[in-house]
């Protein structure tokens, strides 16, 4: 197949509005999807989600309006929430937003403004995204494992069709599932959950999350 066709396919793919493509922002930037093109490079899935949902959401044939009844400056606020909420689920942003929450830790944190609000809520959507690093081994932990890397690999494997570097971890033939994954809870997860949880608060909490969860299962990969 030319590589025309395969991208050709990989475009029909992942067109349609309301389909992940399981491929990374920075795949689909660098093979200058239309998604890329719409939403200038920047946060393209993110950008996608939230412009997905609210496509439902405000659509005069569906009855999904959920904001329908807020006053316009309360409907605004929600609005700016969630946008920025979801933009900073984008794995680029990971780093400095968990900066910024260390930064704020031990002084008057959180306030009522605005901006420590999405902090917040940003912190609590990233954690709930990467929980699976703390759910029971047998039921959840490792078949997220296997899920992540089918995404990888198959990203891995449209980028040997389409003849470009292949992205790191994503090459089924040269890489550690095991070892990445570890990586992974001990560079992204783990700190987060940290992190989040002096915010929280509660030992129970702290010891059920960290030392029965990721801990627990982080040894169990070793």
């Amino acid at each position: 197949m030319k590589k025309l066709d395969i991208f050709a396919a990989f475009v029909s793919n992942i067109i349609h509005d309301y389909e992940h493509s399981g491929y990374s922002n920075q795949f689909i930037v660098r093979t200058k999807h239309p998604l890329a093109i719409r939403y200038s490079d920047y946060s393209v899935l993110e950008n996608h989600h939230l412009a997905s949902a609210f496509n439902v959401m405000f659509s005069s044939q569906k009855n999904c309006n959920i904001m329908h009844n807020l006053p316009y400056q309360m409907f605004k606020e929600a609005r700016q929430l969630i946008i920025e909420i979801v933009l900073n689920t984008d794995m680029s942003k990971h780093f400095s937003l968990m900066t910024t929450l260390k930064t704020k830790l031990g002084s008057n944190f959180p306030t009522e403004s605005i901006k420590d609000r999405i902090l917040i809520l940003s912190c609590a959507l990233r954690t709930c995204d990467i929980f699976k690093v703390a759910r029971d081994g047998r039921t959840t932990f490792y078949k997220w494992m296997e899920y992540m890397f089918d995404e990888f690999y198959k990203q891995g494997d449209m980028e040997k069709e389409l003849q470009l570097p292949i992205s790191k971890f994503m090459d089924r033939e040269n890489t550690n599932k095991e070892k990445v994954y570890l990586n992974y809870i001990q560079m992204v997860c783990r700190p987060l959950l940290t992190t989040f949880l002096i915010v929280v608060q509660d030992e129970d909490i702290n010891n059920a999350v960290l030392k029965e969860g990721v801990d627990k299962n982080k040894k169990s990969l070793e």
